[in-house]
């Protein structure tokens, strides 16, 4: 008989496995193992789509772990992208600057300038298991958009406010 445990995370219900997981992102070994197949191996694959450059961005912000320094700062600067992309208008292209800006040195300092945010539930929601379960890849890549947009959705009806605060603070200055 197969049992199953909740990730902690998303909330997913999904076949308890022994494995690994990431030291501050809060998801169980199941789901961790399904988000590192899609993301790290294109396992099952996933036809091209912008999305899939958000995919770590909405993967840690939708599994946010206990508050740490290390959670903390990875939170805010996924969540930096996803508002820079779904209400700045960035390209996805741009995750990678967004995340160099939102860590680069300011003011001598790298580290403690975000503080922990209360998550929103994500039960319910669209999970990376949901997304490796469609039966094509085509089929992947839109539940792959759908996902990244929810997990900004949910993030956003609460601290969005918050978000763009530390964008316009860590992310835009010296922008030409």
């Amino acid at each position: 008989m197969t049992e199953y445990e909740s990730c902690p995370g998303c909330d997913a219900t999904l076949p308890k496995v022994n494995g690994p997981t990431h030291r501050y992102i809060g998801a169980s070994p199941a789901c961790w193992a399904i988000y590192t197949a899609l993301a790290n191996a294109g396992e099952p694959p996933v036809a091209p789509t912008a999305a899939m450059a958000l995919m770590v961005d909405a993967y840690a912000a939708q599994h946010p772990g206990t508050p740490s320094p290390q959670a903390i700062q990875s939170v805010a600067v996924h969540l930096l992208v996803l508002y820079g992309v779904f209400v700045r208008g960035g390209d996805p292209g741009t995750a990678l600057w967004i995340r160099r800006r939102a860590l680069r040195v300011q003011n001598g300092r790298k580290h403690g300038r975000f503080q922990w945010l209360t998550p929103p539930a994500f039960a319910g929601s669209l999970t990376v298991a949901d997304i490796a379960q469609a039966p094509t890849p085509p089929a992947r890549a839109g539940l792959a958009g759908r996902y990244v947009e929810g997990v900004w959705v949910r993030w956003s009806a609460s601290h969005a406010a918050t978000v763009a605060t530390w964008y316009d603070e860590f992310v835009v200055p010296d922008r030409f």
